[in-house]
């Protein structure tokens, strides 16, 4: 795999989950996981907007969340772009709002994915 810079990884990690939230809306654009997977796709982009330039490996929804925030956790002050923070609490919101998707009962497939 090759290197990439902390950001890359959290982007890179942000589009895994985005597939993922993608899958579970299993092509409903009304399906609340298909919303999910547009704005995670979103901030992936507006932590990197290149595609990732490698894959990581496909995990859990929640896992890969959690690792995108991890890797931003990460950045020294110089790696840090200024609105830093403005990103890292879009990732908090994305898991929160992900771990309540998963917490509806009508939840699409979600004993399928976890």
């Amino acid at each position: 795999m090759p290197f990439m810079t902390l950001l890359e990884t959290a982007a890179a990690e942000l589009q895994a989950a985005s597939d993922l939230a993608a899958d579970r809306a299993q092509g409903n654009p009304l399906d609340p996981w298909s919303a999910m997977a547009g704005t995670i796709r979103l901030i992936a982009s507006g932590l990197d907007p290149m595609p990732p330039t490698a894959n990581v490996p496909v995990r859990d929804l929640h896992a890969h969340l959690t690792s995108a925030g991890e890797a931003l956790d990460q950045l020294t002050a110089e790696e840090s772009p200024s609105d830093l923070a403005f990103w890292r609490a879009h990732v908090l919101d994305l898991a929160e709002n992900a771990r309540d998707l998963d917490a509806r009962p009508h939840s699409t497939v979600k004993a399928l994915h976890r």
